[in-house]
């Protein structure tokens, strides 16, 4: 059963909508082979599993064509609890009555969605390299989505960028990074310890004989994983690995530690003592540059 089952199945604003996305954890992306008329039955299994986010992705068929389908995949994801977004399709979005829409980067830009959604959808958007992450960081984004992390057949042409490029969008994004492209269990919990909230799949779950059991399966080790911890850092939702000390933080953020001055849940912290002073779910780290002077 999805984790979040057990709350209230119609989402009413953007700030429950934002709520349930930063505690979801497993993201399924629909194929294009299932049957239509085999989607619910899928999505309802794969729910029951434990996915708490489901993106419907069609690619090549018009909106107006999959109104009737997101319609009943959008009531199957909310009566298990769970959020629904569309690929791509704005107005579709808004009058299947889904929590939201994802982008890629050839896709509608992220401005013009919030101007046509409004500010109580969530808006989440793919990014294959460090100049996009840099970018998406300045948009009115919930979600940040990294990959392929390997390549495949829903992304030709996109070619693979690792766990790297996971790493790198969760420390430098204030809000949820999800990994995709090619994920299955093998490698599910190291997406998690990589850096990424929410691990997304296409075929470990609709490929899968037992979609309700490769879901379980997945959550298991998605749930399991070490994960990052959220901070405040300088007035803003930051993430950092487990474990973390505020020398290992510095270092992950490139800052030039020359002039800095750390302060940590209101304490200055010795700058001797950086590699020894942990960082870690609900620290507040204010940091400030002190340049030349006298």
């Amino acid at each position: 059963m999805s984790k979040l089952s057990a709350e209230p199945r119609e989402l009413v604003g953007g700030a429950a909508r934002r709520e349930r996305l930063r505690r979801s954890r497993l993201y399924l992306v629909t194929d294009d082979t299932t049957p239509s008329e085999d989607l619910p039955g899928l999505l309802a299994a794969a729910l029951r599993g434990g996915v708490d986010l489901v993106q419907l992705r069609r690619k090549g068929v018009p909106p107006d064509q999959l109104m009737a389908l997101a319609a009943t995949c959008r009531e199957v994801c909310h009566a298990a609890g769970a959020l629904f977004l569309v690929d791509d399709h704005v107005e579709l979005a808004a009058a299947a009555g889904a929590d939201g829409v994802h982008l890629g980067q050839e896709d509608t830009s992220v401005a013009e969605a919030r101007s046509r959604l409004g500010p109580d959808f969530l808006i989440g958007l793919s990014t294959h390299d460090a100049a996009q992450v840099k970018s998406a960081t300045s948009l009115d984004l919930d979600y940040i989505a990294a990959g392929p992390v390997h390549r495949t057949p829903t992304k030709m042409g996109t070619p693979a960028v690792g766990f790297e490029h996971v790493e790198a969008a969760a420390r430098a994004a204030a809000v949820p990074v999800v990994a995709i492209g090619g994920l299955s269990l093998a490698d599910a919990g190291t997406a998690i310890a990589a850096g990424a909230d929410i691990v997304a799949v296409v075929r470990a779950i609709c490929a899968s004989s037992d979609p309700e059991e490769a879901a379980r399966a997945l959550r298991g080790q998605v749930d399991t994983a070490p994960a990052w911890s959220w901070i405040e850092l300088n007035g803003e939702a930051r993430k950092c690995p487990p474990q973390a000390t505020v020398q290992g933080l510095l270092a992950g953020l490139h800052l030039d530690p020359t002039g800095l001055v750390v302060e940590r849940n209101g304490v200055i912290v010795d700058r001797q003592l950086w590699a020894e002073v942990a960082v870690g779910a609900g620290d507040t780290l204010e940091l400030v540059h002190f340049v030349g002077g006298g």
